[in-house]
């Protein structure tokens, strides 16, 4: 497959769906820091090292990616923040240890969207809209006024 059809096939995936994959592997990546560095391994310099440089790359990362191929959408960043609330309130470690978790959680995703919508595919986008005006546009057209026989 070349390249070209990669690219291609990539952007026929729903938005959706790869946010969800990319939820998917952010709590993923949160768990195994938070048990590495919580759980197994009680060293603070990894803790350190793990919630201040690869967490937040990791956020920036993901949103970033997504944000530049589908531009910025509700069920990414505010989804995220959400789980990241939630993880604060129920996981006993989140709370006592980092009390910015979610402060962090925030600026990244934003940041990371806002820039990610900077150089996000216009086209692509563009034709998503075009798709979505054209199926709107096809439901309004199979409506016949009755006037009209």
């Amino acid at each position: 497959m070349s390249r070209k059809e990669s690219k291609t096939l990539n952007k026929e995936c729903s938005p959706v769906k790869t946010a969800l994959l990319y939820l998917a592997i952010w709590e993923i990546v949160t768990m195994i820091l938070w048990l590495f560095t919580a759980k197994l391994f009680v060293i603070y310099a990894l803790f350190a090292v793990g919630f201040t440089v690869l967490y937040p790359v990791c956020t920036c990362w993901l949103c970033f990616r997504f944000a530049r191929r589908f531009g910025v959408k509700w069920y990414l960043t505010p989804v995220m923040i959400a789980v990241s609330v939630v993880e604060y309130i129920l996981l006993e470690e989140f709370s006592s240890v980092v009390p910015n978790f979610i402060v962090m959680t925030i600026l990244c995703s934003g940041f990371a969207s806002g820039i990610g919508s900077c150089f996000a595919d216009s086209e692509a986008i563009n034709a998503a809209k075009r798709e979505k005006q054209l199926r709107k546009n096809k439901k309004e057209a199979e409506y016949k006024n009755i006037l009209d026989d």
